[in-house]
């Protein structure tokens, strides 16, 4: 076993916890809201501009050259290919990426906040720690629900989303990143823990995003309920 792999087996719950949310089973057989998948959508943009420069901060810290370069093209990438997605889909409901005027869900800065921290404070094997359950999250989710295309007749709703995160290139992009992490483990013991514990809290927050865009998660309002309740007290 390696890190990577020790850190998998740790988060599999919350792994099969998002397998089981109901985004997810209704993204796989189609059912799910379009209102809610592009509320999703619109989130997980503002996610992607942030995980990116995560990614690249995390990458100009990298210690080895070439480990560093592949993490910089993973970032690279990251904006290009998913954010062409992001713009495909959202240009398919008559909106424009650059003129989307949501805000990111409290989840969403929460989850980003937390990754830019570590890439620019944390030693770096930690930084890269929380930045892999995203990429593996996202190529096991790719590789089980790309199989509900098979024989598909295009009626699918979500056919390209699924076709993205079910490419092998994404999930070889995945197991290099994580050969990183484990080298770092490796030749920082000391930095294991920390390792761990980054790698948890990124998978419990990817339960949460997902769960965040289900439930329509907003910013509270002046005069809310809880506010009021709050200032009554």
């Amino acid at each position: 076993m390696n890190f990577s792999a020790d850190a998998w087996a740790a988060a599999r719950p919350w792994y099969d916890a998002i397998r089981r949310h109901p985004f997810l089973t209704g993204l796989a057989d189609g059912t799910l809201d379009r209102t809610v998948f592009l509320r999703y959508i619109v989130d997980d943009a503002h996610y992607l501009s942030r995980y990116a420069r995560a990614l690249a901060t995390t990458a100009a810290r990298w210690p080895e050259p070439a480990h560093a370069a592949a993490l910089a093209r993973f970032a690279a990438g990251a904006v290009d290919a998913e954010r062409l997605l992001h713009a495909t889909l959202l240009a398919d409901d008559g909106r424009d990426i650059d003129a989307v005027d949501e805000e990111p869900t409290p989840t969403c800065l929460a989850y980003v906040n937390t990754l830019q921290s570590d890439a620019a404070l944390a030693p770096a094997g930690v930084a890269l720690a929380g930045l892999l359950p995203c990429f593996r999250v996202y190529t096991e989710i790719g590789r089980e629900l790309v199989t509900v295309l098979d024989g598909d007749d295009g009626s699918h709703p979500y056919a390209a989303w699924l076709r993205t995160y079910g490419d092998p290139a994404f999930a070889a992009d995945t197991r290099l990143a994580e050969s990183f992490a484990n080298d770092q483990a490796d030749r920082h013991p000391g930095t294991v823990e920390a390792m761990h514990a980054a790698y948890a809290r990124a998978t419990r927050f990817e339960w949460m995003f997902w769960d965040a865009a289900w439930r329509g998660e907003t910013w509270p309002k002046h005069g809310s309920p809880v506010e009021s309740e709050q200032t009554n007290i």
